[in-house]
């Protein structure tokens, strides 16, 4: 072969190279990974829909019947589909692929709490430095409070806070810590912590959803704490007359929120 056209054969194969991996689609474990999370969601919430019914027909039918309603599961049947979560999630292991698993595992377990708190242990071990883990940290927050895993989700936030050198996911984690703190803050101190956080945020990312986050955050801290003056409410009263409730400062004032959800 002349040398001609053996650089001609070697551009034509380096360019449709790149072009096959610029349009292949994503690596098959990553198509599997994504079809089973959304087979085991869909599972999960057939099988909800199914315990709801059930409970339903079966008060139904004892009232029909004029019997004392039967005793009824008070929680949906969810372990099957956490330890499947917990299975799939050691299957991808040291992967972005997990995370999803790990996710659902903390955030559908009812009793399963030693289950949640290792899911919390695998995405600080595996998945702290990575960006995975920046969406997913408001949802993982809820153990903290629901399967008392405070340690391991006090462990995560800091190591992503410490640890992550993308700039959006440390905001993400920082607004997650925020708010976390605000809400077990029990004096000043802590919910200084709480707005020093928040307050870091804008030093890092440029990211609109992201700062409009750490915005409702920090005017939550600097105005709806006990002791703050209430934000003014502009309505109409009964009988349609305008009023403002700082038409009402220095006096006592019950608000009662309430509506159709």
């Amino acid at each position: 072969m002349s040398r001609p056209v053996l650089a001609a054969w070697l551009l034509l194969w380096t360019a449709g190279s790149v072009l096959a991996q610029q349009g292949e689609p994503k690596p098959a474990a990553q198509q599997d990974a994504r079809a089973a999370h959304q087979q085991l969601t869909e599972a999960l919430q057939k099988a909800i829909a199914d315990w709801q019914q059930a409970a339903r027909k079966a008060v139904q039918e004892a009232q029909a019947a004029g019997k004392p309603i039967p005793a009824i599961a008070m929680e949906p049947p969810v372990k099957p589909f956490v330890e499947r979560a917990q299975a799939l999630a050691e299957q991808h292991a040291g992967t972005d692929a997990a995370v999803p698993f790990l996710v659902f595992v903390i955030t559908n377990a009812n009793r399963e709490h030693d289950a949640v708190r290792a899911a919390l242990k695998a995405l600080w071990a595996d998945h702290s430095a990575g960006t995975a883990i920046g969406p997913v940290l408001a949802e993982v927050t809820s153990a903290y409070f629901q399967h008392d895993a405070q340690k391991e989700v006090d462990d995560l936030l800091n190591a992503v806070v410490e640890d992550n050198d993308d700039a959006d996911t440390k905001a993400l984690a920082l607004v997650a810590r925020g708010n976390l703190r605000l809400q077990t803050a029990e004096d000043d101190k802590a919910r200084a912590a709480a707005a020093a956080d928040i307050r870091k945020v804008a030093a890092l990312t440029q990211n609109a959803k992201i700062l409009q986050q750490a915005k409702d955050a920090l005017f939550e801290i600097e105005n709806l704490q006990v002791g703050c003056t209430a934000p003014d409410i502009v309505a109409k009263d009964t009988d349609g007359v305008p009023f403002k409730l700082s038409d009402y400062r220095g006096k006592v004032v019950l608000l009662d929120f309430w509506g159709f959800w």
